[in-house]
C-alpha cells in the first residue's frame, strides 16, 4: 500500500507532466502543418509495405533508402490499423517527445512541493524548445530517438551509482539502446558511449564486463539482425543513406562547425543552465557519475554532427538529442537546488525562470526555427502528386525527381531519385568533387538519368523548374537529347488549392506521350503546349484538359507528317473546335529562300482534312481554338491518314 506522501508525490508528478505535455501540444500546433520531405520518403516505404510490396521504393527494385527501420515499422503498424500515415507519424512524434519529458521527471527524486518547483521550470525547456515542438509533428524519427535515449539514459543512473550493479539492472536500458539502434543507425554511438562510461564507473572490475555484456547484448543482436536482413533483402552490407550522406571533407567540417555554432545560440540559456549544473556536479561531487554519462553522450553526438557535416533541415533537427541531454544535466542542477532550497531556492529558481523566458524569446526569433513555419512546399507536392496519380496512375510513367518525398508518396508513381538517396547507381558512381556541396545533394549523373528514359522530369521543388538545379539536371540539359526529346508542360492542380508545376515531359513517351503509327497520330492535350500560357488541368471526367480561348489557343509545333490526306479531329467541349495548320517557319523559309512566318495550310472547323503532296512530307504546327468567343477545353488531338 502506498504511503500518503507517495500518493501526493505521484499526483504532483502527473500534474507537472500534464503541464509540460500541454505546453508541447500548444507549441507543436504553432508549427502545423510542417512535414519534412524526407519524412515522406519514409512514408513511401511504409505505404508500399502496407500495400504488400515490401520495404521497397519502386516495383522490381530494392534499395535501402532509409535509416530509420523501427520508425517505418511502427508507422506501418498504425497505417494497418487504418490511421492516415501523416497522422501516424505525428502520433508517434508526440508520444516520443512526451516520453522524453516523463523520463526527465522520472530521474528526479521525490521531494517536497517547493523542492519540485525547480524541476518543473527545467522540464519546460523541452516543450518550449522549437526543435522539439517542430519535430514532434515534422514526421521524422527524432521523437522516437528522444524518447528512447532519455529513458535508456535515466535507467542507467542507478546501476552507474551502485557498487556492484547486476546484469539484470542493465537489460532494460540495453533493450532501449537496442531499439534506438533500430530507430537510427547512428543510435549505436549512444550505446558505445554508455558502455565506455560503465567501464569507468560500473563497480568492481570482475563485475564490469558482465554489466557491459548485459548493456550491449540487445544492441548487438538488433544490429546483427538488421545487417543480416539488409544483405538478404537488399544484397548490401551498407545502407544507401550512408553512401549518400557520409562524405567527410574540409567543406563539410566547416559547414558542421557553422551548424553547431548557429544552432547553439538559440539554446544559450539551456546551455548556461547545463554548464552551471556540470560545474556544481563535479565541484560538489554531486551525481558525478550521471553528469559524466550525460557529458559523454552529448560529446559523442556533437562529434558525430561534425563528422557528417551538420544538417539541411529546418528547426535544428540534430539538436533534438542534445536538448534532451542538456535538460537532464539541468535536472541534476535542479536537484542540487532543491537540496539547498533554504539558502538558494528563491534566487536560483528566479534565475531559472528568467533563463526560461529568454530561451523562449530566442527560440521564436531564430531564422531556422521560423523556416519550419514558412516551409510549406511539401504540401504543394500533395496537390501535384495527387494530380499525377489521377491522370497517370494507370500508365505508371517513370518520374525523375529532385523532391524525392512528397511527389513519389502522393503520386504513387515509379520514381528515379536524381539525388541518389533511393537509387542504387548514383551513390556507387559519385562525382569527382564529392564533399564540396551540401550534404545529401551532391550526387548526380545526367547521362544515367537520360539513359533511363524517364517520362516526367521535375527539377528542384514540386512546382518544378525550367532549368536543372542540381548536378543531374545541369548535366542533362547539356546533353542534346534533352531538348530534343523533352518539352516543358505546365500542369495545374487545384485540390485543395491551385498549384502550377513546370514538368518536362518526354514527347514520345510510350506511356503518356504522343502515340504514333503509320496511319494515326494521337496527341494528348497537355502536349499542345507551344503556347507559353497553356496549362493542363483536370477536367470534369478526371482527364487532363487544356483550356482554350481565342486569345490563347492550344498549339503543338514541329509535328512531322508524311504525304497524303489526313483527317484532323479534336476532342473538345462544350462546343466544336477550330483547327489551323501551318507549315513550320523553318521549312517555309527553306522553300522560299528567305525568312518568313509560318504559312497557313488549313483553317477549318474540326474535323477537317489536310492534304500534303510535298516530296518529303512536312513539318507542321497545329493550332486549336474555339469557334466563338466562349472558351473550350481540349483533351486530345487526333490525326488519321485517309485513303487516297
Amino acid at each position: 500500500m502506498k504511503a500518503p506522501g507517495d500518493q501526493l508525490d505521484l499526483r504532483i508528478r502527473l500534474f507537472f507532466v500534464g503541464i509540460a505535455v500541454v505546453a508541447l501540444a500548444l507549441h507543436a500546433w504553432h508549427y502545423l502543418p510542417f512535414i519534412a520531405d524526407d519524412a515522406l520518403i519514409s512514408l513511401r516505404y511504409s505505404q508500399r509495405l502496407i500495400q504488400g510490396h515490401g520495404l521497397s521504393w519502386n516495383p522490381g527494385e530494392r534499395v535501402e533508402g532509409y535509416s530509420n527501420l523501427l520508425w517505418i515499422l511502427c508507422t506501418s503498424l498504425l497505417g494497418l490499423a487504418g490511421i492516415d500515415l501523416i497522422h501516424a507519424v505525428r502520433i508517434l512524434g508526440f508520444v516520443g517527445m512526451s516520453a522524453a519529458i516523463c523520463a526527465v521527471l522520472y530521474s528526479y527524486p521525490r521531494r517536497t512541493l517547493s523542492g519540485l518547483l525547480p524541476i518543473l521550470l527545467v522540464l519546460l525547456f523541452i516543450p518550449l524548445s522549437a526543435p522539439i515542438a517542430a519535430w514532434a509533428i515534422g514526421g521524422m524519427e527524432q521523437p522516437m530517438v528522444a524518447g528512447l535515449l532519455a529513458w535508456a539514459t535515466v535507467l542507467c543512473y542507478a546501476p552507474l551509482e551502485q557498487t556492484n550493479p547486476t546484469k539484470r539492472d542493465m537489460l532494460l536500458p540495453g533493450f532501449l539502446f537496442g531499439l534506438l539502434c533500430l530507430t537510427r543507425l547512428d543510435g549505436a554511438l549512444f550505446t558505445a558511449a554508455a558502455v565506455a562510461v560503465m567501464l569507468m564507473f560500473g563497480g568492481a572490475w570482475p563485475n564490469r564486463w558482465r554489466v557491459v555484456f548485459a548493456l550491449t547484448i540487445f544492441p548487438v543482436l538488433f544490429l546483427l539482425a538488421q545487417v543480416v536482413f539488409r544483405f538478404a533483402y537488399y544484397g548490401e552490407w551498407v545502407p544507401n543513406t550512408a553512401l549518400v550522406k557520409l562524405n567527410p571533407s574540409g567543406t563539410h567540417l566547416l559547414d558542421a562547425w557553422h551548424y553547431l555554432r548557429a544552432g547553439a545560440f538559440p539554446l544559450l540559456p539551456l546551455l548556461l543552465l547545463a554548464a552551471a549544473s556540470m560545474v556544481v556536479s563535479f565541484w560538489q561531487n554531486f551525481r558525478r557519475e550521471r553528469m559524466f554519462l550525460l557529458c559523454t553522450l552529448a560529446a559523442v553526438w556533437s562529434g558525430y554532427i561534425v563528422l557528417i557535416g551538420g544538417d539541411i533541415f529546418p528547426a535544428w533537427r540534430h539538436f533534438v538529442p542534445l536538448i534532451i541531454l542538456l535538460t537532464l544535466m539541468a535536472a541534476i542542477g535542479a536537484e542540487w537546488i532543491a537540496e539547498h532550497s533554504r539558502r538558494l531556492g528563491l534566487a536560483t529558481t528566479t534565475a531559472v525562470a528568467l533563463l526560461l523566458c529568454v530561451f523562449l524569446i530566442l527560440q521564436n526569433r531564430d531564422s531556422e526555427n521560423l523556416r519550419a513555419i514558412s516551409e510549406r512546399w511539401e504540401w504543394d507536392g500533395k496537390v501535384i502528386g495527387t494530380l499525377l496519380k489521377k491522370t497517370f496512375g494507370p500508365s505508371q510513367p517513370l518520374m525523375a525527381i529532385d523532391p524525392a518525398g512528397c511527389l513519389p508518396y502522393w503520386s504513387e508513381l515509379p520514381a528515379l531519385d536524381m539525388l541518389g538517396l533511393n537509387d542504387y547507381y548514383l551513390p556507387r558512381h559519385p562525382p569527382a568533387n564529392l564533399g564540396e556541396g551540401p550534404i545529401g545533394h551532391e550526387l548526380g549523373d545526367g547521362k544515367y538519368v537520360l539513359d533511363r528514359r524517364p517520362d516526367l522530369i521535375i527539377f528542384l521543388l514540386p512546382t518544378g523548374n525550367d532549368r536543372g538545379y542540381f548536378l543531374s539536371g545541369r548535366q542533362m540539359q547539356e546533353d542534346p537529347r534533352f531538348f530534343r526529346d523533352y518539352t516543358l508542360v505546365r500542369f495545374e492542380g487545384r485540390d485543395p488549392y491551385p498549384v502550377i508545376s513546370r514538368i518536362w515531359v518526354r514527347r514520345y513517351s510510350e506511356r503518356i506521350g504522343i502515340k504514333r503509327s503509320d496511319d494515326q497520330i494521337t496527341v494528348p492535350a497537355f502536349l499542345l503546349n507551344d503556347n507559353p500560357f497553356s496549362v493542363a488541368r483536370l477536367g470534369v471526367l478526371d482527364e487532363l484538359v487544356v483550356p482554350v480561348s481565342m486569345a490563347q489557343p492550344a498549339r503543338i509545333g514541329a509535328l512531322q507528317l508524311s504525304n497524303g490526306r489526313w483527317r484532323l479531329d479534336v476532342k473538345a467541349s462544350p462546343q466544336p473546335a477550330r483547327i489551323r495548320v501551318f507549315l513550320s517557319s523553318e521549312v517555309a523559309s527553306a522553300n522560299a529562300g528567305s525568312a518568313e512566318t509560318d504559312r497557313m495550310l488549313l483553317d477549318a472547323q474540326a474535323p477537317a482534312t489536310l492534304e500534303l503532296r510535298n516530296s518529303q512530307g512536312a513539318t507542321v504546327n497545329v493550332e486549336v481554338l474555339p469557334e466563338s468567343a466562349a472558351g473550350i477545353e481540349v483533351s486530345q488531338l487526333t490525326l488519321t491518314r485517309l485513303p487516297d
